[in-house]
This record gives structure tokens, sequence and C-alpha cells, in this order.
């Protein structure tokens, strides 16, 4: 058992917090033994004024009565502090007085044995084992001192302390005046309640400690989640894009500290924006982690693609593979056009969007949904295509809104949604999102959110007018390669690009090219190179005619694994993406198009 004490010591050594409960613990009970200083102070007090001592009970009744004083100020200086002196200083008052009480009165003396029971909850077995033994050597001298006659030769009351130790020990005659005194079962409960408030004291330590160490691990996982939170609400940009073409605002309320939901909308290339909002199975950290993951997956799948069933059928087979907890995955998504206003989506399971028309009244954006994502692994998905014009808008939102309930349990649903929708059309897309986020508030009154809710609405205010790039026609063979890099670096140094993107600018290309002359092409063919130069960004687009195929695609080679072990393949490619700032690929009208971007 002393053992498991000291073990049970040193754990508290090491938790900061744990130290922090005995601290206070050790507060409470000095403030304990304050009041009942206060309370004998005051019976001695009573006694004194009311005369009813002869002056040599009235001496040691004051002396009892200073140190009650002393002990008293002191804990009153020391009130809020811990130090390990107090608590013994409280012993050392409450043993001596109640000793030098007893000396008038047996009766007093049981109140030794309150001393370690009031000890126990210090929680600390040794110091409650050892002042137990102390109050049990105490008790036991009164009781048996307390039966000697003290009256000198006057008939006076004379105590004489070393004579009531002294008769204490003479063992001739102790168990006659025990019997006689008939006090013996005061020492037999004294040593049981010794037992029993160090027994209390040391699962009371032991208790305590589990206690503080559950509740370090709680403030650490706290802490965690707040961390989280901030990496989250990191993820889910809050630098809102509001310029001439399009404007975009969203708000994410998280049930727990962390959440599933998404959203999310980044620029494709230069004319294509995408929009996204999802919803993950569950809540809390694996449902975030899981979030997070399908938010990149989706980013990256549409800026390579530039089409949303692709993007989605791509995500959907990667979540299905990386899913042992089974989470599923509702989402929207919408590539937007800006220069002719067209919006192509596709939904995978999710709520619909309100579309609001200029000038008309909000109305979902119904289609017939496809699978959600990360369940399914052979799941095709199907895009469909609406056209946008300047002054409409389109809200995307999680089925916490629709969903969330009145005290009736009664839920906020769509017509509620609409309603509010069709008050705000008139406004920016930031109030839109406000307002439904505080009608749901109200709609709730109070109830905490057993879903979390996201909301983002995009504002399509005018086409884009883009400077077309210049484009120029080549028959790619190995012999024109020379000319194809030579076009790029005039293009390159027309812009004002330094000599380090023009070197990197032409190496790419020169990958590229023997890449479409590989895999496009058997015996040379049609190859068409646009350029396109804004705010310092490079802009390089390959377009070919051959077999479709996606070099992004190709399994990157471990350039760690000597050249006679590697596999053949990937190494351009892989130079490429480490050499421009960004590259995406897509398959429209019967081209491959390759486009590679630099900042410089």
């Amino acid at each position: 058992m002393v053992n498991t004490i000291f073990k049970y010591k040193k754990t508290s050594e090491q938790s900061e917090y744990v130290k922090q409960l005995f601290r206070s613990a050790e507060q409470r009970i000095n403030f304990v033994y304050m009041i009942i200083m206060i309370a004998f102070g005051a019976s001695i007090l009573v006694y004194i004024i009311n005369n009813q001592w002869d002056d040599t009970r009235f001496f040691y009744g004051g002396l009892a009565g200073g140190f009650l004083l002393v002990g008293i100020i002191i804990n009153i200086i020391f009130r809020k502090q811990a130090y390990p002196w107090i608590k013994n200083l409280n012993n050392v008052v409450m043993i001596i007085t109640i000793a030098v009480l007893c000396g008038y009165s047996d009766d007093v003396a049981p109140l030794l044995l309150l001393i370690p029971f009031i000890n126990s909850f210090y929680f600390r077995p040794v110091f409650t084992l050892v002042t137990g033994l102390v109050c049990l050597l105490m008790m036991y001298i009164t009781i048996m001192s307390v039966m000697l006659p003290y009256y000198n030769a006057e008939g006076n009351f004379e105590f004489n302390p070393i004579l009531a130790i002294t008769s204490a020990f003479d063992f001739t005659n102790e168990i006659q005046r025990m019997v006689i005194g008939g006090k013996s079962f005061l020492i037999v409960a004294g040593v049981a309640l010794v037992i029993m408030s160090v027994y209390l004291s040391f699962s009371s330590r032991r208790f305590t400690i589990r206690q503080g160490e559950l509740m370090q691990k709680n403030l650490t996982t706290e802490t965690e989640l707040k961390v989280a939170k901030d990496i989250q609400e990191g993820i889910l940009s809050a630098d809102f894009p509001d310029n001439d073409s399009y404007a975009v605002y969203a708000n994410m309320t998280a049930a727990t500290e962390v959440g599933g939901d998404f959203y999310d909308y980044f620029p494709i290339d230069e004319t294509h924006l995408a929009v996204v909002i999802g919803d993950v199975s569950g809540h809390g950290m694996a449902a975030a982690m899981f979030m997070t993951l399908s938010k990149t997956l989706i980013q990256v799948y549409a800026r390579m693609n530039n089409a949303t069933d692709k993007t989605f059928e791509l995500t959907n087979r990667y979540l299905q593979r990386s899913n042992p907890a089974k989470f599923f995955v509702t989402s929207w998504i919408g590539i937007l056009d800006l220069t002719t206003g067209t919006l192509s989506y596709t939904n995978a399971g999710h709520n619909f969007p309100v579309l609001i028309r200029n000038g008309c009244e909000p109305e979902f954006l119904s289609d017939k949904p496809n699978f959600v994502l990360g369940r399914r692994r052979l799941v095709r998905y199907r895009e469909k295509r609406t056209k946008l014009k300047p002054g409409d808008k389109l809200v995307l939102y999680t089925d916490g809104v629709t969903e969330a309930q009145d005290a009736a349990e009664e839920f906020f649903g769509d017509d509620r949604l609409l309603a509010v929708i069709a008050r705000e059309k008139e406004h920016d897309q930031q109030e839109i999102v406000t307002s439904i986020r505080q009608a749901v508030n109200d709609f709730e009154n109070g109830r905490d959110h057993y879903d979390d809710a996201t909301i983002l609405a995009l504002s399509f205010k005018d086409y884009l007018q883009v400077e077309p790039a210049e484009s120029k026609q080549f028959y790619l063979t190995t012999e024109t390669f020379d000319s194809v890099t030579q076009y790029v670096t005039e293009k390159c140094a027309e812009a004002g690009c330094d000599a380090e993107t023009v070197g990197k600018l032409e190496i790419a290309t020169s990958e590229i090219l023997a890449n479409i002359e590989s895999y496009a092409y058997e015996n040379g063919g049609e190859l068409e190179l646009l350029t396109k130069s804004r705010d310092r960004r490079m802009t390089i687009v390959f377009k070919d005619r051959g077999k479709p195929f996606n070099p992004l695609l190709v399994q990157e080679p471990d350039v760690n694994m000597p050249l006679t072990k590697r596999k053949p393949g990937g190494l351009g490619v892989f130079i490429v993406k480490k050499l421009v700032s960004e590259t995406a690929y897509s398959y429209e009208n019967g081209q491959n198009i390759l486009a590679i971007e630099m900042d410089y």
C-alpha cells in the first residue's frame, strides 16, 4: 500500500493539473481548520469572561487561546496560499490546544480523533497516518492522566504535565484504570478511526489523481480541438472574392468544435470558377479529417479535368479506397464559365441549390441526384448545364440548414428557406447568407445545433471580358521541336519574364513536346500553341488531336531508385511539375489540352 501511495505521489508530480487539485484541497482544509480554531477560541473566551476557571485553568486556557490566535492570524494572512508548513502548523496548534483542554476534562479527548479525519482530505496518506498516531498517543496520555488527583495540600487544582505523562505509562495499574474509567473503548475507536482516515486519504488521493489526469487529458483534447478548429477555419477560406464579374460569401457553423461540412471556391483557370459544398456523414475530428481529404481531392481533380462529372468520379474512387470508417460525402460542384455564364454542375446526393434569376422568385435547381461519394467504387456521375445571366445568384447549403429543429422538433424546411431567400433576393450574397443564418438561429430559439450548417452564395455580376490568347499552329515532328521552343522563348521575352523563368519554361516545353510526340502521334501531327501573360503570370497551352491521354495521371517515378531498377515513363511530366507553378489537363472537342502556368 505504501509503495502504491508513493507511486501515485510521483504521478502527481508529473501532472501540473493534479498538483493544482492538491493545492486546492489544502486551501479548503486549511480554511476548515481556521473555522474550528475560531470556534475553539470563542468557547475559551466565553469561559474566561464568565470567570468559570480558577487561576491554573485560566493560565492554560489562555495558553491554548494564544496558540489558536496565532493559528487564526497565520491562516488569514496566507488564506490564498497552500504552503506545506501551514497544514503542519494547523495540526500542531489543534493537537496542543485539545491536549491542554483535556487536562481539565477527559470529555474533550475524543476531539483529537477529528484531526486525522480532517487530515484525510489533504489527500496525503502518510501525513494522515503520522498525525493520527500522534493524536492516539495524546488521547491515551490524557485519558490515563486525567484520572490522577491534581490537587495540592491546600486543596487547589494544580496540573502537572510531567506527572501526567509519566503516570500514563505506569503499566502496573494501567489496565485497572482503563477498566475503572470505562475509557478503553475510546482507544479502540481511535485506532479504528485512524485506520479509516488513512484509507479514506489513500482512496481519495487515488481518485483525485485519476480525476486530475482525466481532466488534464480533457484539457489537452480541448486544446487539440481548438487547434483543429483553427486549422479547419483556415482551410475554409474567409478571403471571399468580390470583383466586377462575380462575388462569393459563405458561412459554416459546426455542431461540435470541428465539423464535417465544407465549402470551397477556386479558379480553374482564367475564365472558369468552381464552387463546391459538401457534407461528410458524422461529426467530430474523424469527420473533419475526412472532410479535409474530400475537399482537397475535389479541388485537385477539378483543376486537372475542368469537368464536374469526371471530378466526382475520380474523387469517389479515391475515397472509396481510403475509407475504413465507411464515411460518405454528399456534395455539389459547379463550374461557371465567366465569359459565357454557362454553369456545369454535378450533384452527388446533396441538397438542391437555390437559383435566383434576376427579377424572378427563387427556385430549386433540381435534378436527379447521383450517388454519394465514398461508398461505391464504380459510379458514373452525370454533368448538367444551365445558363446564368448577370444579376443571377446561386445559394448552396447543407442539410443542417433545412433540418434545423425548434423546441417542438419541427424542421426549418425548404419552404422557410425559400421564403428567406425571396425576402433577401435583391441584396448581395453576404446579406443572403447572413439572413439565412439568422433565420435558422431564430427558429431554433437557443436549441443546440445537432448538425453542421453551411451556406454559400454566388453572385454572377457580369461576363468576364478576356483578351484572347495568342495562337500559333505547328506541325509537330522531332525536327520542329527547336522552332516551337524558340517561339516560346520569344513570347516569354516579350512578356518580360526573367532569365530563370525563361529557362524553366524552355525545359518544360521540351519535355511536353517529347511527351506529345511519343503518345499522341506516330509520325507527327498538328499542334496549336497558345501563349498569354497577365498579372506577371505566363500561361502556355498545348493542344493536339492525338489519342486521349492525360499525362498528369502518370505515376511519378521514384527518383531515389537506381535507373536500372526504375520503371520507364513519367520522368518528363515529373520534371514539368517541379518547374512550373500550375498544370492542368482536359480533353475537349477531340483535343488534348495541357496548360502550364508560371509566375515571374
